[in-house]
């Protein structure tokens, strides 16, 4: 089964001024793939479709075939993907709860909105921050942390739900070259061994073009793959 299936899919937003772009695109393999793009080539909306936010948060139409872990995009709520399906965008600060006092917390705020047990939610906690260098913030205010910081942690929040299908959006923008290399290696890692897949969606081929499974750009509305 694709983890991903766009065939012929269209999206029409309520306030459309110009033809939907037709997107075909098929992923079933764990793993980290990515999509590059120019900014206002559309990789945000199809960021959003992809992680089941259609219609809860993008009103309009689609057309085509959407599928998302197999089941059809805008079928389930957003609240009902959430354990199987995560998204990160470029600004992490809006990401935040905004209602805890301590990374430990704000990263255990999900596993807990499960009703899992403390054990494992503390083991998903020790797990998301060691995958993201994190440790040594557990204690800190999430007010406190710089941007590159708080990006990391909204990683490791959404590593804590292990979801299935994870798209990152710009998710790297305020780390390090080097910060995003090692992250970038633990997250493949991460993705194997879960089963799961990452999706990417960058401005910039490097450092994705050589560390991603498979690399396609979006321009003019249409995926084209680079390798």
């Amino acid at each position: 089964m694709d983890m991903v299936t766009l065939e012929q899919f269209r999206y029409l937003p309520s306030d459309a001024t110009r033809p939907p772009a037709c997107f075909d695109f098929h992923y079933s393999t764990p793993g980290i793939v990515a999509i590059v793009g120019d900014n206002g080539s559309g990789k945000s909306t199809l960021a959003q479709l992809m992680a089941g936010w259609y219609p809860d948060y993008l009103p309009g139409d689609i057309d085509g075939t959407g599928l998302l872990l197999g089941v059809p995009i805008g079928r389930l709520p957003l609240v009902e993907q959430s354990p199987t399906i995560q998204l990160v965008q470029q600004s992490p600060y809006l990401q935040l709860s905004g209602c805890t006092f301590s990374v430990e917390e704000e990263v255990a705020f999900g596993p807990e909105n499960l009703g899992l047990h403390k054990a494992e939610i503390l083991r998903r906690i020790d797990e998301a921050l060691t995958l993201t260098n994190c440790q040594s913030l557990r204690h800190r205010h999430p007010g406190t942390l710089s941007g590159g910081e708080t990006q990391r942690v909204v990683i490791a929040s959404a590593l804590t739900m292990q979801p299935r299908l994870l798209v990152l959006d710009e998710a790297f923008s305020r780390l390090t070259s080097a910060a995003t290399g090692t992250l970038l290696e633990r997250l493949q890692q991460w993705a194997l061994e879960r089963h799961s897949l990452i999706v990417l969606f960058e401005r910039n081929h490097f450092p994705f073009l050589t560390r991603c499974q498979r690399v396609w750009q979006l321009r003019d509305g249409a995926l084209t793959p680079l390798c």
